[in-house]
């Protein structure tokens, strides 16, 4: 996967769940109290299970790293803290997030007791280094802050345009993603990152030929506590459905046979 700026990374990650020592205890009444804190609150919307959802939301590529709070001042007028802008590769990403408390009002600073939630706006425009103009909006909200357990959804909508290289004539591609219940286990600081327990992330792509010709591809990802995960794709001749470990799996999306690149946000169909 290509990367716009420095630091943007994945990272490598093993998920270790508690035994219950009762059919009657639940598994997060087992678990260890962790704090909560704002820097685990934003890396789990930089989580590394989201690394092709941010790829397919940037349109070239990109991998949001995790938000840095010192770059993003709190703005009374919106409620908002704005992060400053990233830039790298022709694209710029800009990002701001609100914290809420469990009424859903905004909040000035996080406080481990009253903070619930967190809600993230991205947003990537620009032409890339390989000549794709890119347009895209992403939402994440990420709850259950202050329990063992955080639930993430999120939407993003990407609108992309490159020349085909045999006509120099345009092929624009709108390009989709949504995360549905990704719930994520909270580890202490320094720990092994989890891997979602369960959630969907499902991304889709329509482009037009300059012809007006109409590529769809479409491909969900079901979690269920490892880097290990459920794919099925759907493209014109049909629907796959295997097993892929998102720590080996290369860029791209798909159930591809060795040797084959998977199909993926920098897919540009030929005419």
């Amino acid at each position: 996967m290509s990367r716009t700026c420095p630091g943007f990374h994945t990272l490598v990650a093993a998920i270790a769940l508690p035994v219950l020592a009762s059919a009657c205890v639940s598994v997060d009444a087992t678990k260890p109290l962790v704090p909560s804190t704002l820097d685990a609150a934003l890396n789990d919307v930089a989580h590394p299970a989201l690394d092709r959802a941010s790829a397919w939301f940037s349109g070239a590529g990109v991998v949001a790293l995790p938000i840095v709070p010192t770059r993003c001042p709190f703005e009374s007028a919106s409620q908002f803290f704005v992060c400053s802008p990233l830039s790298g590769g022709g694209l710029t990403l800009n990002q701001r997030f609100t914290l809420l408390d469990a009424s859903g009002g905004k909040q000035s600073a996080f406080d481990e007791k009253t903070t619930t939630g967190l809600h993230l706006e991205n947003a990537v425009a620009g032409t890339s280094t390989s000549g794709v103009t890119v347009d895209g909006q992403q939402v994440l909200d990420l709850t259950g802050l202050g329990t063992p357990r955080h639930t993430l959804n999120g939407t993003s909508l990407t609108l992309t345009s490159v020349n085909n290289t045999r006509t120099a004539q345009p092929i624009n591609t709108e390009l989709k993603t949504t995360i549905a219940d990704l719930v994520l286990p909270v580890v202490a600081a320094g720990a092994p990152v989890a891997w979602p327990l369960s959630g969907t992330i499902d991304a889709r792509s329509r482009s037009i030929g300059a012809q007006g010709d109409t590529t769809v591809f479409i491909a969900t990802m079901r979690f269920d506590g490892s880097s290990l995960v459920t794919l099925t794709v759907t493209i014109a001749g049909g629907i796959q459905t295997c097993r892929v470990n998102l720590v080996f799996m290369p860029p791209g999306i798909g159930c591809a046979a060795p040797g084959t690149p998977p199909l993926g946000a920098d897919a540009v169909p030929r005419e």
